[in-house]
């Protein structure tokens, strides 16, 4: 039963590569909902500008 035990697990994909398949698909969706969240006041291409950025940051401020 020892032996059995210690057979390797051979996988399709090896762990490195889903860990970074699974952070480039959560990147995708964070901007996708950027985009979303932010497209339903304005254009929502305009959500990768610097200058949007600096307006949000400047109304949290205050």
């Amino acid at each position: 039963m020892a032996e059995e035990s210690r057979k390797l697990v051979h996988r399709r994909f090896p762990l490195i590569v889903r860990i970074l398949l699974y952070v480039y698909v959560a990147i995708i969706v964070f901007f996708v909902g950027l985009m979303i969240g932010y497209g339903i006041l304005n254009n929502p291409m305009e959500v990768f500008r610097l200058e949007t950025w600096e307006h949000i940051i400047n109304m949290t401020k205050e």
